[in-house]
C-alpha cells in the first residue's frame, strides 16, 4: 500500500488542503476541575509494536498541532523558560562562591581568592537543597497548570494561564511534597557527585554514580505521570504514585516512542540552526567577537526551542493520561478536529 505526501501529512498533522477559517467562539471563563475518568479502561494494545509507534507518532504531531493552534500556552513556556535561566543563575552562583570555575579554560568569570562556602560542608548542602527544591516546585507548580489549562481546552472550553494556575493552587501540598522528595534525591546526588570528585577516582564511586543517576532517571519517568494524576485525578501523592506506575506499565512504549521522535526533531532543527550560523562565522572572517556573537545566537535558538519544548511535552503528558485511562486518543491527537 503506498501513501501520497498529501495523505500523510493530513494523517499525522491534521493539514486539510480544502479546510476554510472558521470563527471560533470564546466560550466564558470557568473554574471547574479538568474531566477525569473514573472508570480507567484498559488501552488497546492495537497492533504490538506497530501500534504503539503510530500512537507515539500522533501524541507528537498532535501535540505540536495542538501548540500552534493554541498559541497562547506559550505563556507556560516563557514561565518554564524563566525559570530554567532563574535556577541556572543561583546553581552559577552557588559553584561560584564555592570556588569553582564556572568556565574552566575560558576565564570569562574569575571566582573569588576566597572559598564563602566549601563545596562538601553543611552551608553547602542546605543552599543546594533550597535551589534544587525553588527549582523543582516552580517546575512542578507550571506543568500542573499547563495540564489542567491542556485537559481544559480538549474538553471544550475556554482555558487561560489563570485557569490553569488556579487548578494548580488545589493540588499545591502533594506538589510541594513531591518538590521535597525531587530535593533530597537531588541534593544527594550532587553531594555524592562532589565526594567522588575530591576523592581518587574508584570503581565503586563510577558504580555508585551509576546507579544513582539510573534512580534519578527512574523518578523523572515516574514524575512525568505522578503530576498528571495529581492535577487531573485530585489524588493524594501515596495514590498517585501507584496510579502512574501502573500507568507507566501500561504506556512505557509510547513514552519511548515520543522520547526519540522530540530528540530527533531536536537533532535536525540544532544542525538546520547551524548551518546559516556557520556561513555566517565563515563569512565575518573568523574574528573573536564575531564568533562570540554567532554563538550567543546559537544558544539563544537552542534555549528558545527547550523552553517551547518543555510545553509541547506537556501537551503530550496529557495525552498520554487520558489514553491511560480511556484507551482512546482525544480528538486534536487523532486529527480529526473541526473536521479536519
Amino acid at each position: 500500500m503506498t501513501f501520497t505526501v498529501s495523505e500523510v501529512i493530513r494523517k499525522y498533522l491534521g493539514w486539510c488542503p480544502n479546510s476554510v477559517a472558521r470563527p471560533v467562539r470564546a466560550a466564558p471563563p470557568m473554574i471547574a476541575t479538568p474531566p477525569v475518568t473514573t472508570s480507567p479502561a484498559q488501552p488497546d494494545g492495537g497492533a504490538g509494536g506497530s501500534g504503539r509507534i503510530d500512537r507515539g507518532i500522533r501524541l507528537t504531531t498532535g501535540s505540536i498541532r495542538f501548540l500552534f493552534r493554541n498559541k497562547r500556552l506559550l505563556w507556560f513556556s516563557l514561565l518554564l523558560g524563566l525559570v530554567m535561566i532563574f535556577n541556572f543563575a543561583l546553581s552559577m552562583y552557588l559553584q561560584l562562591i564555592s570556588g569553582s570555575s564556572l568556565f574552566p579554560g575560558t576565564n570569562l568569570v574569575t571566582p573569588p581568592a576566597t572559598v564563602m562556602i566549601a563545596q562538601g560542608s553543611m552551608p553547602w548542602i542546605a543552599l543546594t537543597f533550597i535551589v534544587t527544591l525553588v527549582n523543582a516546585l516552580l517546575t512542578y507548580y507550571l506543568l500542573a497548570a499547563l495540564i489542567a489549562s491542556v485537559s481544559l481546552i480538549l474538553s471544550g472550553r475556554d482555558a487561560t494561564l489563570r485557569d490553569g494556575l488556579v487548578h494548580a493552587n488545589g493540588c499545591m501540598r502533594s506538589l510541594i511534597s513531591w518538590a521535597v522528595i525531587a530535593s533530597i534525591i537531588g541534593t544527594v546526588f550532587l553531594v555524592i557527585m562532589n565526594y567522588s570528585m575530591t576523592t581518587s577516582g574508584t570503581i565503586e564511586n563510577l558504580v555508585i554514580i551509576c546507579i544513582i543517576m539510573a534512580f534519578m532517571a527512574c523518578f523523572y519517568i515516574l514524575t512525568l505521570f505522578v503530576v498528571p494524576v495529581l492535577i487531573l485525578a485530585n489524588k493524594n501523592l501515596i495514590t498517585a504514585v501507584t496510579e502512574s506506575l501502573s500507568l507507566f506499565r501500561k504506556m512505557w512504549g509510547e513514552v519511548i516512542i515520543c522520547f526519540i521522535i522530540y530528540i530527533l526533531i531536536v537533532f535536525v532543527v540544532m544542525m538546520i540552526t547551524m548551518i546559516p550560523i556557520i556561513a555566517i562565522g565563515f563569512s565575518a572572517g573568523g574574528s573573536a567577537a564575531a564568533l562570540g556573537a554567532v554563538f550567543a545566537l546559537y544558544m539563544l535558538v537552542m534555549c528558545v526551542l527547550v523552553f517551547i519544548g518543555t510545553t509541547v511535552m506537556g501537551i503530550t503528558l496529557t495525552g498520554l493520561y487520558n489514553y491511560g485511562n480511556t484507551g482512546i486518543l482525544p480528538p486534536m491527537f487523532e486529527g480529526k478536529q473541526d473536521g479536519y
